[in-house]
């Protein structure tokens, strides 16, 4: 088993076991009405309009929501990769133009069959796998994980019986990954329900939810969001156009668009701090410079997560309602906290299989 080199706080809260994993924690009160429909619901009335986001960008709109609604429907088996790109490569070599026609399709992984050689050799686009995709970014040293080996598929789990809702979590992101104005990748989502003085309230901490069957990763049309075999999903800055049709396709909104903003009187070097995603110092925030223009997510901390350390989220949440590791070892506590029957994941009809799971 993976060790973490930050030990996990030692609360009350924290001292309770994952034999507890199938049953309510003690004198912790249900929240809500616990039914998987109210928390997908929940992301529903958080999500963007998809029409709207798209209006602000160069690109076309009809396009981009008929891209994204296909590209669901490859994630829940109801249309092949392969007919995918067969259906949308004229019209994203037209729209796109050498970004699209120099970059590796993001469904090409002839390793794994995605889509066979025939079919790959047809398109408009470079014949490339998802390796390539990967080696291509500069700070990573290939889709493997390094000293962590080859099994490790990192996953999450957030126990919402744990979660009060505090947002401490939101601000260790922020704080963490500096991310600026309108771009947060750890939300709150909350709900009330009933009656004063019978009333209950839901919190669910929504993060990227790192699916193994990513929309993202179908509809990007010059392979800037890509998987990596430890189950992160990952943007390269320097090859995304901003086109936004991946903010679109997922079905979490857990996707946002840096639009260069500052939070400019809020510390003296407001600006000049660079984000240490992937590893890469940026420099200062400067118009036209990655990533402003391009769209942006949590990646689960995964500069934290090469040095051995917890994402920022895991380590700084008050109740200590998440759980980090590799979701592939049958002896982690992840593992067995997902297996329960308390757990669940987000939006599950969607066939996406998050890596982010919840405990009711």
């Amino acid at each position: 088993m993976y060790e973490l080199e930050t030990p996990r706080p030692a609360t009350a809260v924290g001292r309770w076991s994952a034999m507890s994993a199938d049953g309510p924690m003690p004198a912790v009160p249900e929240t809500g009405s616990g039914s998987d429909e109210t928390y997908d619901a929940m992301v529903d009335v958080e999500a963007t309009d998809p029409r709207e986001e798209l209006e602000k960008t160069e690109y076309r709109t009809d396009l981009g929501i008929e891209m994204a609604e296909d590209a669901r429907r490859v994630s829940n088996g109801a249309l092949s990769s392969a007919a995918y790109w067969e259906k949308y490569d004229g019209d994203a070599a037209a729209e796109f133009g050498e970004a699209y026609r120099e970059t590796p399709n993001p469904a090409v992984d002839c390793a794994d069959g995605t889509i066979d050689d025939e079919t790959a050799e047809s398109l408009g686009c470079s014949v490339g796998t998802m390796a390539s995709i990967a080696e291509g970014l500069e700070g990573s040293e290939s889709e493997s994980d390094g000293e962590n080996g080859d099994d490790t598929r990192w996953g999450m789990v957030i126990d919402l019986q744990k979660c009060i809702g505090c947002e401490s979590c939101t601000v260790a992101c922020k704080a963490e990954n500096r991310t600026p104005p309108g771009v947060s990748y750890n939300v709150v989502m909350e709900r009330e329900e009933g009656e004063f003085p019978n009333v209950t309230r839901t919190n669910v901490p929504r993060p990227c939810m790192q699916c193994e069957n990513p929309p993202c990763v179908q509809v990007c049309p010059v392979s800037a969001t890509y998987k990596m075999d430890n189950g992160v999903v990952n943007i390269d800055y320097d090859r995304c156009i901003g086109c936004r049709y991946c903010m679109v396709a997922c079905p979490y909104d857990a996707r946002y668009f840096d639009f260069g903003e500052n939070y400019d009187g809020e510390f003296e070097e407001a600006g000049e701090l660079s984000s240490p995603e992937y590893g890469m110092d940026r420099g200062s925030r400067e118009d036209g410079e990655s990533p402003i223009g391009n769209v942006r997510k949590c990646n689960f901390c995964h500069h934290r997560l090469e040095r051995g350390e917890e994402p920022a989220c895991v380590e700084t949440c008050v109740g200590d309602a998440r759980y980090m590791g590799n979701l592939e070892d049958t002896d982690s506590e992840v593992n067995e906290l997902a297996s329960s029957s308390r757990a669940f994941q987000l939006k599950e009809k969607e066939g996406t299989d998050p890596n982010v799971y919840y405990l009711k």
